[in-house]
């Protein structure tokens, strides 16, 4: 049985609340959407209870043979916890998948690009959910793709790409692409460079799956980043950086009328859902024309 068909049948996410109190609570406080994503991130590996044993068997066995190592995951996590990262893993692949679920012209037998698949965190679980597609996988990370290409061969084709494209990559190769945390870390010109290139790459009527840090994240920002936000609708601030990244990679914030209007110019802006990436980031559905 699927993955998705099994959480389908054996999860019950009333009974999974009310057996996790701290859940329900958390879940009432948006930090989880639903405790079905509280399983796939924590549940899962503090065996908390509501979870069928089916859902255990299935879900746990699928975790990789093997793991990167410990740089390699707070890279693209934030941290090394070996439990967090596949946690994330499993969560963001649902988030991907439940999002295609709405999506009327998605092909069973698809090309599929991870944009920013860094060692594989989201890729591995994602194409659980899609047996019949073909994964790829690009990164500037030199050291995360030889990881990749080693013990992810089975999953799909890895390459590395520069800071700026092309990609090595025939035009219209793609049916759907996903990008998680690249768009969030980009400056501008580099943005409008990156969707010229994933608009060549991908197919006429292909999806694309983006996700940025959205105006609800700048609450809490001083008084004149949020003036500069709310009158460009583009904000890129430049701290310390991530250890093994280059110096661009940043952190990046956008509002929905920017992407509708400078994204616009690339793409058709189908949806913008907020806070769907781990009830964090938001996701930008966009249709290629």
């Amino acid at each position: 049985m699927e993955i998705a068909q099994l959480l389908s049948r054996d999860f019950d996410e009333t009974t999974y609340l009310r057996l996790n109190p701290d859940v329900s609570e958390a879940v009432k406080n948006r930090a989880f959407a639903s405790g079905l994503e509280h399983c796939l991130s924590y549940g899962l590996n503090e065996d908390r209870p509501g979870i069928p044993q089916s859902i255990k068997d299935r879900m746990l066995y699928n975790n990789p043979a093997t793991s990167p190592p410990e740089h390699l995951r707070k890279r693209v996590h934030g941290d090394g916890s070996l439990s967090s990262f596949h946690g994330a893993g499993r969560l963001l692949a649902y988030n991907i998948y439940n999002t295609t679920r709405t999506i009327d012209d998605m092909k069973p037998h698809s090309r599929i690009l991870d944009f920013g698949c860094g060692c594989g965190r989201v890729i591995n679980y994602l194409s659980k959910y899609f047996r019949q597609s073909r994964f790829y996988g690009s990164d500037i990370d030199d050291e995360a793709i030889a990881w990749c290409r080693s013990e992810l061969s089975y999953v799909g084709e890895f390459v590395t790409n520069k800071a700026m494209p092309p990609l090595p990559f025939e035009d219209n190769l793609f049916d759907m692409v996903y990008s998680i945390s690249v768009f969030t870390h980009l400056p501008e010109t580099m943005q409008f460079a990156w969707l010229e290139e994933l608009k060549r790459v991908t197919r006429s009527d292909g999806i694309l799956l983006l996700t940025t840090h959205g105006e609800e994240l700048f609450a809490n920002a001083p008084e004149e980043y949020r003036t500069q936000l709310a009158e460009s609708g583009f904000f890129y601030t430049v701290g310390d950086g991530t250890d093994g990244l280059p110096e661009f990679y940043q952190t990046t914030y956008h509002t929905d009328d920017y992407i509708l209007e400078n994204w616009g110019r690339y793409f058709t802006i189908r949806k913008i859902l907020k806070r769907t990436i781990m009830c964090h980031q938001d996701l930008v559905i966009c249709k290629n024309s």
